[in-house]
């Protein structure tokens, strides 16, 4: 019996042996080896389960929650979103103040609108506290958050002060990291959206 071999044959053989080589490569390459530290710190970036970000009316805030969830998609991490509400001394914590709640309801719906367009899950809480770093660092504390991100806002702080009294606390007596957020000089100002 003859073996007739056309030219289609000939030519899916062709592929099927380049793809066969092709799948091979792709199986046996050795990753490159990377060094120690190099390792070790990509680890420990990789570990986000939850990340806290408190969340007031201004832009500083909205890119914190942008920049944490850019930190998080990778590793599908819980965004929570923190709105303090600062209660004076001379009212009980439990004291009802409806219109700080409802800023903060308004802020944490942008906070979540933001999650969202990275697909990540995001919770809001609102806490009374004394100051802004009291409720901060308890959320933190409850929620076993592995980061902090805060946005510096540059009306917060008292002229001559890098950072507001809050961040400062923050940063100071955090249990985990904490990544503050500064943007440039006029940075914010000078986005443009496209129509």
């Amino acid at each position: 019996m003859a073996l007739h071999v056309g030219v289609l044959g000939t030519a899916i053989a062709i592929v099927f042996l380049v793809l066969l080589t092709l799948v091979f490569r792709w199986m046996f390459r050795v990753p490159r080896q990377l060094p120690y530290e190099v390792a070790k710190i990509r680890r420990t970036v990789n570990q986000l389960r939850t990340v806290v970000v408190p969340v007031v009316a201004a832009m500083s805030s909205e890119r914190a929650v942008e920049l944490a969830c850019r930190l998080a998609e990778p590793q599908q991490a819980e965004i929570v979103l923190v709105h303090v509400v600062e209660v004076p001394l001379s009212l009980p914590l439990d004291a009802a103040m409806p219109n700080q709640r409802e800023k903060g309801e308004a802020s944490i719906a942008v906070g979540v609108t933001i999650c969202e367009t990275h697909g990540l899950e995001s919770k809001g809480v609102i806490v009374p506290a004394r100051s802004a770093w009291e409720g901060i660092l308890r959320v933190a504390r409850e929620r076993h958050a592995d980061l902090i991100v805060l946005g510096l806002d540059a009306k917060q702080r008292r002229p001559g002060e890098e950072m507001s009294r809050n961040v400062a606390q923050v940063v100071r007596r955090a249990a985990c990291e904490v990544l503050v957020d500064r943007p440039a000089v006029g940075a914010i100002d000078k986005v443009e959206l496209a129509d």
